[in-house]
């Protein structure tokens, strides 16, 4: 028996079959993303005839994203003390100290000068219609250190991946970000208010710390599906000026003990031009 001959009609053959299996496999993937394009075109026609527009740069995402498990800093009377010294008093409601006021709950903790305590409860939360974003590198840069230092001296860590500034008449404020592999955690919230150069508020709330065990891995659903789960909530002369992807906390997996323990699930976020925003899940096999 010629088995070196025999060998290389093996090889040969085996070759062959992998270069068919991979002309197969692009083609499969080509008539994907033809039909995937069509989809979206067939959607975008829908929102135009419903009389929403959708100005949105970026429509690709990935195709299957992990999730992330995370357990969210606590907080507790020793930092109300490292933010407002250790003669401080509780009205039932509030921590006060002068004029100082610390409100706190397990994963939440929010201080402010009572005279700007009115202006930051107003400003907590994603909506922030009356500031305006700062693209000044420099002033972006002194406020991060200043930022830096608070959080240092208050005993928190600097548990972010981005910063952003905004301004509003004499207020200035900076919101720090958390991300993972370039998505951001939607309700991982570090604010700080600065007024005159002063910083006179800082919220903190479900800042996560990233566990080392590795999340489940999930598939995505396409844009086109998204948009058109979204489509019956939109009115004529709506505009979705953004879609994106990030991580929210899956409510129903969290479990409260000395801790908070859950799982960071990816979600699309669309946000119109009025500001509204709708989060839709994004993940298929769940």
């Amino acid at each position: 028996m010629d088995w070196p001959k025999i060998k290389t009609i093996l090889i040969i053959v085996l070759l062959v079959t992998n270069v068919m299996l991979g002309y197969t496999f692009l083609r499969e993937q080509q008539r994907f993303e033809n039909e995937e394009k069509n989809n979206l075109e067939g959607v975008i026609q829908l929102f135009t005839n419903k009389g929403v527009t959708i100005e949105v740069s970026n429509t690709v995402f990935p195709k299957s994203i992990k999730s992330v498990n995370v357990d969210l800093e606590t907080y507790g009377q020793a930092n109300v003390a490292a933010l407002l010294g250790s003669d401080f008093a509780f009205d039932g409601e509030k921590y006060v100290s002068e004029d100082r006021i610390v409100t706190l709950e397990e994963s939440l903790i929010l201080y402010a000068v009572d005279t700007h305590y009115n202006r930051v409860i107003k400003d907590e939360g994603p909506s922030l219609t009356s500031f305006t974003k700062v693209v000044d590198n420099a002033v972006v840069k002194e406020l991060n250190v200043k930022a830096d230092v608070f959080l240092i001296k208050s005993g928190f860590a600097l548990n972010y991946d981005a910063i952003e500034v905004f301004k509003s008449g004499d207020y200035m404020l900076v919101k720090l970000l958390q991300k993972y592999e370039s998505f951001i955690f939607e309700e991982s919230q570090t604010y700080i208010w600065f007024y005159d150069d002063a910083i006179v508020g800082f919220k903190r709330e479900n800042v996560v710390n990233i566990s080392s065990t590795p999340g489940s891995k999930y598939d995505i659903l396409s844009i086109d599906r998204i948009l058109y789960t979204l489509l019956p909530k939109l009115q004529n002369g709506d505009v979705v000026e953004s879609v994106s992807v990030i991580y929210k906390l899956n409510d129903e997996s969290l479990l409260v003990s000395n801790l908070v323990l859950g799982e960071a699930l990816p979600y699309y976020q669309i946000v119109l031009k009025s500001g509204a925003s709708f989060h839709v899940r994004a993940v298929v096999n769940l």
